[in-house]
């Protein structure tokens, strides 16, 4: 089943996030002390409008209704706040208000943009990515977005595979952070 996130998801969510973080390798993330990033997204994941947001957030549940994938997603004029809000979380954290942690656009003008998706590595294999994609394509379609796009690191064939096979083609290559990565876009 799919469901929009909770607040109290976070514990669950947090790990399966985690993997992209991991993935991505940037600087601004990792100088971070675990402990203190984690509060931080914390923060941003209970909040309104934060690019994780619980209300961005939709999961893929077991049968004791806990995540176990996720996808986050939002509408391309949306990149104007969706970092912005999570600056005032920084002195609760202890850090200085002038950190950067994401600072790239990642969606082009009038894309639904797939920010994050990911699946707790114990549920790999069981088309819950497939799931969640095919989802996306709806909420976008039901908010009138003709076109829905993400960002693949050029190092990930894996995930790479699977969105050409969604039917995503590559349109051009951007750096997030500290990675190079495949603009895709599909027509919906």
């Amino acid at each position: 089943m799919i469901r929009r996130a909770k607040k109290s998801d976070f514990p669950f969510i947090y790990p399966i996030l985690k993997q992209i973080f991991d993935e991505m390798d940037m600087e601004s993330i990792k100088k971070l002390p675990e402990s203190q990033f984690y509060d931080l997204m914390k923060l941003g994941f209970i909040s309104e409008d934060y690019r994780y947001s619980y209300r961005r957030i939709w999961v893929a549940v077991n049968n004791q209704d806990q995540p176990v994938g996720m996808i986050d997603m939002y509408p391309y004029h949306d990149q104007s706040i969706i970092d912005f809000v999570l600056k005032k979380e920084y002195p609760k954290v202890g850090l200085p208000t002038q950190t950067v942690i994401f600072e790239d656009q990642e969606a082009w003008s009038h894309e639904w943009y797939i920010d994050a998706l990911a699946v707790d590595p114990k549920h790999w294999g069981k088309h819950i990515a497939s799931q969640l994609m095919d989802f996306a394509e709806k909420i976008a379609q039901n908010k009138g977005y003709k076109l829905i796009s993400l960002n693949v690191d050029k190092e990930n064939p894996r995930a790479q595979q699977l969105y050409v096979h969604k039917g995503y083609k590559s349109k051009n290559e951007m750096t997030i952070g500290d990675r190079t990565y495949d603009h895709m876009v599909k027509e919906i």
